[in-house]
């Protein structure tokens, strides 16, 4: 059931004492920064976490997973980090000791952009990676614990960031197709039901599940000692992940739920939102919070994805009109814009996107996520380019400062609803975001 907040939670929060884990590696431009501001704000411990990095090709042909270098601990600036690799996923593990050529991986060598429809995978090798994986990532997390009780006192609260996304197998046939689905259009669009009904599709959809959803239910069972533990104190663990599921946006006057798509990912979202509905449902403080779009370092493969973010700023006009901060957004706004662009000229293309019925009736919230269509990427496609195109650098976007805008306001919003959270599942819209933001 689609349930946006409205308004910020005034329950009791998280103070001096208390620890948040990000629970997977911080990147820069994500989500989670939002949260880890607020939280150091107010005074908790922030602990971090490593996916590991993976030894190259040339060096290690098995590509091994290792921890980070003291030279890449420096470089990453966080402390104190957890150094046990939580690399999720499969694609890299074997399916059969015997065989150094059965990862998944290994099985998509042999296909190229023609004929990649016609893959056919073993399965069963297939399968047995998956397990390799999911006993590899346990084994890990459980390392992860007994380190995690150096960094957090278990007489106090402690949260737990759900930061794991993502999936796509590391095989270079895969991402020039996905280009093809996710920025194609005319004679480079593809079909992503074709791609996912296909043996390919399949394959990232199993990835997408262990890395995005799975890596959740691991965490929530692995802790339930230390869960255990410090409730016997009299504090509390909690728990919240990043889910995406579509949002609403100011479209004409009125806030109205929009989804981008075709966003594959989304089966996995929906699982994710599915583990934290059963841990709810087991008394445990779960809540995935469903974010509007930011243009992060992974999305950029996702075309499109960011032209919904520039309704952001009609959000802010209407919520605040009057509000210095709202005269300063714009301000930095238009400075991004050439000579004779406007900021209305970019509410115009966002606006004639976002009502024109076969972006506006494509997707359903019911039934989401939804497959691309040819017409429907190509007006996502133009849209997005005009609005680039408008800028005096491609490079240097105000949706850049916009999301900066949207993960703020969706860490005051998580920091302080996970605290007493209200349901397993959640949404922040563009009415709560600019209502935080002026």
């Amino acid at each position: 059931m689609f349930s946006p907040l409205r308004e910020l939670h005034e329950a009791q929060t998280f103070g001096k004492g208390d620890t948040l884990v990000v629970f997977g590696e911080v990147f820069e431009r994500g989500y989670v920064n939002g949260l880890i501001d607020i939280a150091k704000a107010r005074g908790l411990n922030v602990v971090y976490t490593t996916v590991g990095r993976r030894h190259s090709a040339s060096a290690n042909e098995s590509q091994s997973l290792r921890a980070l270098t003291a030279e890449e601990l420096t470089e990453k600036g966080q402390s104190p980090l957890i150094n046990i690799p939580l690399e999720a996923g499969f694609d890299l593990d074997p399916g059969n000791d015997s065989d150094a050529n059965s990862r998944p991986v290994d099985q998509l060598k042999g296909y190229g952009l023609t004929g990649w429809e016609d893959a056919r995978l073993d399965w069963q090798s297939i399968e047995r990676s998956r397990q390799r994986g999911v006993e590899r990532f346990r084994d890990s997390v459980k390392q992860f614990l007994v380190e995690l009780r150096k960094h957090a006192d278990v007489r106090k609260n402690l949260i737990f960031a759900h930061t794991m996304a993502g999936g796509f197998p590391r095989a270079k046939v895969v991402m020039p197709i996905a280009n093809k689905i996710f920025k194609g259009s005319g004679a480079r669009y593809s079909s992503s039901e074709v791609f996912w009904s296909g043996d390919i599709g399949r394959l990232c959809a199993m990835s997408f599940q262990e890395v995005t959803a799975e890596t959740y239910r691991h965490l929530i069972e692995l802790s339930t000692p230390l869960r255990s533990e410090i409730e016997s104190n009299g504090a509390s663990v909690h728990y919240l992940g990043f889910g995406y599921h579509g949002n609403e946006a100011l479209i004409g006057d009125k806030y109205e739920w929009y989804s981008y798509s075709p966003y594959l990912q989304g089966y996995a979202k929906i699982q994710l939102e599915n583990i934290s509905k059963e841990a709810f449902a087991a008394g445990v403080k779960s809540t995935v919070f469903n974010v509007p779009e930011i243009l992060t370092n992974s999305s950029s493969i996702f075309l499109g994805v960011e032209v919904s973010l520039y309704s952001l700023l009609r959000a802010l006009k209407k919520e605040g009109p009057g509000s210095p901060r709202t005269r300063e957004i714009l301000e930095r706004a238009k400075a991004k814009l050439k000579d004779g662009a406007t900021l209305d000229d970019i509410d115009r293309i966002t606006q004639q996107y976002l009502t024109n019925p076969a972006v506006r009736d494509w997707p359903k919230f019911e039934g989401w996520p939804q497959h691309n269509g040819p017409e429907q990427m190509e007006l996502m496609r133009s849209a997005s380019s005009a609005l680039i195109d408008l800028h005096k650098n491609p490079k240097d976007l105000m949706t850049a400062e916009l999301s900066e805008v949207v993960f703020r306001a969706c860490g005051k919003v998580m920091f302080n609803e996970i605290a007493a959270p209200r349901a397993p599942v959640a949404w922040i819209g563009h009415d709560l975001v600019a209502k935080l933001t002026v």
